[in-house]
């Protein structure tokens, strides 16, 4: 019971830090382009790998930091709103561009943190 009551405080420690990040999306409204999703999901996607590498996945710290902080920080289901707030406004470039480069340079984050990890 202990490691899931960890588990929820970094989740929502996390989720606190997502929170900061969405003030991005409104400095830089200009952009028109989400990005502080964007960059808590490639900056959760290099954690997750990093700490895949670091503790494996199936332990305690792992069910803290990977499940519960990142599970907190990333978004998956906003990440998707932003994407049909793009298309609803006919900005095919900028959903094109944040769909490849949230996918792509995600999947290229958890190659880096396993990387830099030593896995």
């Amino acid at each position: 019971m202990h490691e899931l009551g960890l588990v929820g405080a970094a989740a929502g420690l996390g989720a606190l830090v997502r929170y900061a990040f969405s003030y991005l999306n409104i400095i830089f409204k200009r952009l028109r382009f989400p990005i502080g999703t964007y960059i808590i999901n490639i900056l959760g996607s290099f954690l997750i790998g990093f700490i895949f590498a670091k503790y494996g996945s199936h332990n305690a710290s792992y069910a803290i930091f990977a499940t519960g902080f990142c599970g907190g920080l990333t978004t998956f289901s906003t990440y998707n709103f932003e994407l049909f707030e793009l298309i609803e406004k006919g900005d095919y470039r900028h959903f094109a561009e944040y769909f490849v480069l949230t996918y792509g340079l995600g999947f290229v984050a958890v190659l880096i943190g396993l990387y830099l990890a030593g896995k």
